[in-house]
């Protein structure tokens, strides 16, 4: 268990918090859909399959780094929900989008990561110094 603890620092301690609820969101949408992935025909997903099943995987991602960050480890729901929502958003459709060109079910869950980290690191950018600051655990 102490080598996982200390994989996991090694590869996610230097990131910002942006980019760890997208790689949350990420491997939610990765792994759920690589469960499917090879039951999807060859021509893959039409483009409105792929917003659809994007919005249904961001709900999903979205409620797993709601409980996971928000309840659990105490940040609060409020001080995340909403920008939880729009990295969910874009990064289970970017994640659908990528793995029905790359079509490899295998892949999926490692993909949703580097894309949650990539769309994570990108809205951190975009966010003025003050929303940036770190969070605070309550309690």
């Amino acid at each position: 268990m102490g080598a996982f603890v200390l994989i996991g620092q090694w590869l996610f301690a230097r990131l910002p918090f942006c980019s760890l609820v997208g790689a949350l969101v990420g491997v939610t949408a990765g792994a759920f859909l690589g469960l499917t992935l090879d039951v999807i025909p060859p021509p893959g997903l039409s483009s409105t399959a792929i917003i659809l099943t994007g919005l249904l995987l961001a709900v999903l991602g979205w409620i797993v780094v709601v409980v996971l960050l928000g309840v659990w480890m105490r940040y609060g729901v409020a001080q995340i929900a909403a920008a939880a929502a729009i990295n969910a958003l874009l990064t289970a459709i970017l994640t659908v989008w990528i793995n029905n060109l790359v079509r490899q079910a295998v892949l999926a869950p490692a993909l949703g990561i580097l894309v949650g980290i990539l769309v994570g690191a990108i809205l951190c950018r975009l966010c003025s110094p003050s929303q940036t600051k770190p969070l605070e655990r309550r309690g």
